[in-house]
């Protein structure tokens, strides 16, 4: 079986090079079906005091996605209209703020101390926003997206699923230049190593390929961590660019005993499966170890 495959693949480049990019097509329609999880509360043991307090906080009370709006040295007027804007957002139940459920014309100074310390803060007053959904759902997220346009420079908001918003934004507008500095390291060491400039390039995008393959496939398990989407590239290419550098040494050796190269690369195709299955393997191992985590996120990386 190995000796087919390795005739087919050297001596049928061709045939291999179409069909991997037509991989890319289902590769790229399963990473757009793959929902990204950006709440890490999901992945803490379900049996930890504080997961099941979520789980309370959610259902009956469904605060836990209740978030805290601070606004500064505004008046209340603009407070007034701003809670009935934010009332309208599509995901949010309820929005409470003293001073509108008393009138805004009611002083401050006239309420009870207790009252007043939850919502009057020097000259800040403090608005308490709820959700339909869960603090790391999409629309809770696009919730939070269309309150802060609806804010002025004056406004802080503040909770979990606003964290998570944040994390969200920071990890989608860095992930291309985690990649990227991944890349032109590598890129710049196997120059040094290499006698060719090209081949460095070849070994990138086959493996570049195969982390769109494996983000692809990710569709099967329906989401994954932002942080395993974070890491997967650079992962990835830290630990398969041995096997394209074992392959290629064993393909020189080859060369120098055969007139044709391809017969050259079926030999070396066969000579390094052994290492290269083995260096796989151990791989494989220390990824599934990840899996017993109880910390469902080493779960999530283990697997994909």
């Amino acid at each position: 079986m190995i000796e087919k495959l390795a005739y087919e693949v050297s001596h049928k480049p061709r045939v291999v090079l179409v069909i991997a990019l037509l991989l890319l097509i289902p590769a790229v329609l399963g990473f757009i079906s793959t929902r990204i999880n950006y709440d890490i509360l999901d992945y803490l043991p379900q049996d930890l005091d504080s997961a099941k307090g979520v789980d309370i906080l959610e259902e009956p009370f469904r605060m836990a996605a209740t978030n805290m709006l601070v606004i500064e040295d505004m008046p209340l007027d603009y407070g007034d209209e701003l809670r009935d804007e934010i009332e309208k957002v599509d995901g949010v139940s309820n929005v409470i703020w003293m001073p509108g459920m008393l009138g805004i014309q009611v002083p401050q100074e006239m309420l009870p101390e207790s009252i007043r310390k939850l919502s009057y803060s020097d000259n800040a007053t403090m608005m308490i926003i709820q959700y339909e959904n869960s603090g790391g759902s999409d629309e809770t997220m696009d919730a939070i997206q269309e309150i802060r346009g609806l804010c002025n420079k004056k406004c802080f908001l503040a909770g979990m699923s606003v964290l998570t918003k944040d994390l969200k934004d920071l990890v989608l507008k860095e992930i291309p230049w985690y990649v990227i500095i991944a890349v032109i390291v590598t890129y710049a060491v196997l120059s040094l190593s290499m006698s060719s400039w090209l081949l460095p390039l070849i070994f990138l995008g086959s493996i570049g390929l195969a982390i769109i393959y494996n983000l692809g496939t990710n569709f099967i398990a329906g989401e994954i961590s932002y942080i395993t989407l974070a890491i997967t590239a650079v992962l990835q290419l830290g630990v398969t660019m041995d096997y394209s550098i074992f392959l290629y040494h064993r393909y020189q050796e080859e060369r120098e005993k055969c007139d044709d190269k391809r017969d050259a690369m079926e030999k070396a195709i066969l000579a390094a499966f052994r290492s290269v299955s083995a260096s796989s393997l151990t791989t494989v191992a220390g990824f599934l170890a990840l899996c017993s985590m109880r910390l469902l996120l080493g779960k999530d990386i283990g697997i994909v």
